[in-house]
């Protein structure tokens, strides 16, 4: 008798335990169900949960992870962790936590937590002072692993199985307000992006130039995306490098690691094919790297590129507001540079004809708005058809525009007019000196051919007042080189010679006299037989009647270079001995200069 009121004590107190936890399990989750129906905020109300977990199941430390972009991420810890969250993170395929979101089941390790196969190791989370652990699976409707809810003891204590159905009714319970509030905390991220990028587009849309568009994108792009660097790059004109336009922070400098074909392969490549942010910018603390191209019209302009905080890759939805910001600044850039390029376009032809008129003060002053100093060193350049190209036409203007582009890299300022009519240019230079100036007329000389141009540059000038006087030696080198370099070059106008004081002879007005009728009958009887007497003579008198020298210049012997002056002496009447040599040698530039020895040869041989 005494035995079964023994066992109807225990059996009482039993059921008197179990109504009592059954009660506080209600409770717990009748306070659950309150905390997800007062907020629509995740951060609060996971926050919430860890701590009516912790009292419930009077635990060491609780966990909230949530699955994002394919990474296991702690949104909500224990007060004493709360140093992790947002910081660790793991993969779907590590530790108990993974395996529980892998298998969409619940899991507990009663004791020996750190001995078991499946975990992993977190040095934040101090694991190793834990004993029993569960971790159980938070699903959505449709049934896939939004996130785990993990608890951990210290020993002796173990969780029971009492513990595991608490925690997966409280996963049931939450499921849903975490999948509400993700969607009302996405749908507001976007809200708040579509705000900044409106902000950002006017900001964009009234920048001034393209500096004034590269540092607000940088700076604009760095805040949205939480970026701890952000640059904008523009491509060159040959498509061959990449020119750092803006840098937020300012201090930043151009990577050096990679080149401008790399990076934009990058852009345009998946994830996996992108160089790693640090190889970029090795001395910041950077781990995913964005890189989106710049394009506008079909055309390739540059290169937006930022780079995300250590443990932070960057989303879907960061991606794509990058390329909405590149679309912009694309668009913004190009309008810029075409409303900068005709407002030079404009000052540069206002310079030109002051200069034509001889107003070197207004000349000057406009030069000074596209940045060329005229009281510092500068050389006149003008360039004109040559190669049997005609202004106006189609050849010539692509020739031009060209010509124009490698004109204006040939000194650190230039003002360049290209085309329609003749390539205009002022080249302000960096320093004097005729290594300078024989540098940039041997570039010329490449260019005029490269270009089937004759260019013509003035002599180096320092001071505004001689601008109008380098326009003019410009233009006559110019006219000088179009009657002799044929297919195209350059030339100084200090290399012209004689030749300036001929110049401005129009053909009508050249002299009609004994020594132009010897030169015209040099000139058909070459065109007509492909001889070359005419070039013979003008060695030979510029060699100062020396027959030595004049034959190795020509590549001839002594001899054949005495038959010709006989020939040319038959053929003109004169004497080379006694006849006024220098009107001789005038008549022959005179000729070149109005090109009549080409139209022998076009008369002769026409086609």
């Amino acid at each position: 008798m005494r035995f079964a009121h023994s066992a109807y004590r225990e059996a009482a107190l039993t059921a008197t335990s179990d109504a009592r936890g059954l009660r506080e399990e209600n409770r717990t989750l009748y306070r659950v169900i309150n905390l997800v129906g007062s907020s629509i905020e995740l951060g609060p109300m996971l926050q919430g949960i860890v701590d009516l977990a912790t009292e419930a199941t009077d635990c060491h430390a609780c966990f909230i992870y949530l699955l994002e972009d394919g990474l296991l991420t702690i949104r909500a810890a224990s007060p004493v962790y709360a140093g992790a969250v947002g910081v660790v993170q793991m993969r779907i395929d590590e530790g108990l936590t993974g395996w529980v979101a892998r298998h969409r089941t619940p899991e507990f390790i009663r004791e020996g937590a750190m001995s078991d196969p499946r975990m992993k190791f977190v040095p934040e989370l101090e694991e190793e002072r834990f004993q029993s652990m569960v971790a159980v699976p938070i699903l959505a409707r449709a049934g896939d692993t939004i996130g785990v809810i993990v608890l951990h003891t210290e020993a002796p204590r173990e969780f029971t199985e009492d513990t595991l159905k608490l925690l997966v009714h409280i996963a049931s319970l939450i499921s849903g307000a975490i999948e509400n509030a993700q969607l009302y905390d996405q749908q507001r991220r976007r809200v708040d992006a579509l705000t900044s990028l409106s902000g950002l587009a006017q900001e964009v849309a009234t920048a001034a130039d393209a500096a004034a568009i590269g540092h607000a994108v940088t700076r604009g792009v760095r805040r949205l995306l939480g970026a701890e660097i952000c640059q904008l790059y523009r491509l060159d004109r040959e498509g061959a490098a990449l020119d750092l336009l803006s840098s937020s922070p300012d201090a930043a400098g151009a990577p050096e690691a990679l080149s401008a074909t790399a990076l934009l392969l990058a852009a345009f490549g998946d994830r996996a094919s992108r160089p790693r942010a640090r190889s970029l910018w090795p001395e910041l603390d950077v781990s995913d790297l964005l890189v989106t191209p710049l394009i506008s019209g079909g055309e390739r302009l540059g290169l937006l590129c930022a780079g995300a905080p250590q443990r932070r890759p960057f989303t879907g939805e960061e991606t794509e507001m990058a390329r909405a910001v590149a679309h912009l600044a694309a668009i913004a850039i190009k309008r810029a540079e075409l409303i900068e390029g005709l407002t030079n376009a404009n000052i540069v032809k206002d310079l030109f004809e002051a200069l034509g008129a001889g107003d070197t003060a207004f000349a000057a002053t406009k030069a000074g708005e596209v940045r060329c100093d005229l009281s510092r060193p500068y050389l006149m350049l003008c360039a004109e058809p040559a190669a049997g190209l005609e202004q106006g036409s189609g050849e010539w203007r692509a020739a031009a525009e060209l010509l124009g582009h490698d004109v204006a890299e040939l000194a650190p300022r230039a003002a360049v007019e290209a085309g329609p009519g003749p390539v205009r240019a002022v080249l302000a230079l960096s320093s004097r000196g005729p290594e300078v100036t024989e540098e940039i007329v041997r570039r010329c000389r490449e260019l005029g051919r490269r270009r089937g141009a004759a260019v013509g540059l003035s002599e180096l000038h320092d001071s505004a007042g001689g601008a109008a006087r380098a326009f003019r030696q410009a233009l006559d080198a110019t006219m000088i080189g179009r009657a002799l370099l044929g297919d195209g070059g350059a030339i100084g106008y200090a290399e012209v010679g004689a030749y300036r004081y001929l110049v401005h002879i129009a053909a009508e007005n050249a002299p009609h006299d004994r020594m132009r009728a010897a030169v015209d009958r040099l000139i058909e009887y070459d065109a007509k037989r492909r001889t070359s007497l005419l070039d013979t003579l003008e060695r030979y008198l510029a060699e100062r009647r020396s027959v030595i020298e004049s034959a190795r210049e020509l590549f001839i012997h002594p001899n054949t270079l005495r038959q010709r002056l006989g020939r040319i002496e038959e053929l003109t009447g004169l004497n080379l001995d006694e006849d006024d040599l220098l009107s001789l040698e005038l008549a022959i530039k005179l000729a070149r200069l109005h090109g009549r020895p080409a139209e022998a040869v076009a008369r002769q041989h026409p086609g």
